[in-house]
């Protein structure tokens, strides 16, 4: 496999279309007259400036440590509630059936290689337990239970109907709840999450959660965007990043501070994504930006060169600067 991923082989045009139109419909869930306002969720500061407005949707960035949010927001119960209603997030769970194969192939088997690569990393080669905390379809949960057939594999979803998906998976445990309902103390020792900060009303707590279950000397690895990543600063506002669902975006610096301040002692952090470039050229090719205004992925786009776009890739990953970042902590 290369370094690079097109967005359009797990987001396919068509069905992508469709799902934002559902998007911006479900948006209407939310009364904004019950927003409140919120401090940093990365580093609690009050300071921060006006960013831009999205779907009317506030985003502001904290002038103390850079993450990007929503401010005001919905409650925790509205954000649940929005995600039990939406038929967006109906539709985005067909896409996943849709893209089963391409995403276990390109995405859950890396990552489940790149999970166990950075567990090597910390000392820990075998594990009793390991909760994947909002496990969606359960493809991680299937990929890594193959590869530690004698440790006990745990998914806590708390949506009704993948919860039910996860349960055709052999020999793994399906709980339909949320981590801060999982009332167990350090029995944990490994808790994995992928794309689930960036969505939560208060992280802190959800963290401080993870951080209550674990072992001494466990880890939880999360994967999120990273703001200060290559096609959310090239794409600014019209980055799929920059979207009200995401409430959260944190920046390498921000999520250590968030992690540092739970009281995990022992952190890394990587940004090894796939799609940064393509997902600019694919905006390119779609004119939602104009060429003119982006000279040189323009010429990246017109030489058509696999390996230039692959190894300008691998140069994002190896300097930390793609949008996904990849985050492992130790209690």
């Amino acid at each position: 496999m290369g370094n690079s991923l097109d967005d359009h082989e797990i987001r396919p045009v068509d069905l992508m279309k469709t799902c934002m139109e559902l998007h911006d419909k479900d948006l209407l869930l939310f009364d904004q007259a019950e927003f409140s306002s919120v401090n940093c969720p990365a580093c609690e500061s009050d300071s921060k400036s006006t960013l831009l407005e999205k779907k009317k949707f506030h985003f502001v960035k904290c002038k103390n440590c850079s993450t990007v949010y929503v401010d005001p927001r919905p409650s925790e119960e509205s954000v649940n509630n929005f995600y039990k209603a939406s038929k967006f997030m109906d539709f985005w769970a067909k896409i996943f059936d849709e893209t089963e194969n391409i995403r276990k192939e390109k995405i859950f088997k890396p990552r489940v290689n790149e999970v166990l690569n950075l567990l090597n990393e910390f000392g820990i080669t075998d594990f009793d337990r390991l909760i994947d905390v909002g496990s969606g379809h359960g493809w991680f949960c299937e990929l890594i239970k193959k590869e530690k057939s004698k440790s006990e594999i745990i998914a806590i979803e708390p949506s009704p109907a993948l919860a039910e998906k996860c349960r055709k998976i052999k020999d793994i445990i399906v709980l339909e709840s949320t981590i801060q309902q999982y009332n167990k103390t350090e029995n944990t020792d490994v808790i994995v999450n992928f794309e689930v900060i960036n969505l939560l009303h208060n992280p802190r707590n959800f963290l401080k959660s993870c951080f209550k279950i674990l072992k001494k000397d466990g880890v939880i690895i999360l994967s999120t965007p990273n703001y200060m990543g290559l096609d959310i600063q090239i794409l600014k506002q019209k980055s799929d990043y920059i979207t009200p669902t995401f409430l959260n975006i944190f920046n390498i610096n921000s999520i250590k501070i968030l992690l540092k301040s739970i009281g995990f002692k022992k952190i890394q952090i990587k940004t090894p994504g796939l799609m940064d470039v393509k997902i600019v050229l694919n905006k390119l090719k779609s004119d939602e930006i104009k060429k003119e205004n982006y000279p040189f992925f323009n010429m990246l786009l017109e030489q058509n060169n696999e390996r230039l776009i692959d190894d300008f890739q691998e140069l994002l990953q190896k300097y930390n600067m793609s949008s996904h970042m990849l985050i492992i902590a130790q209690k």
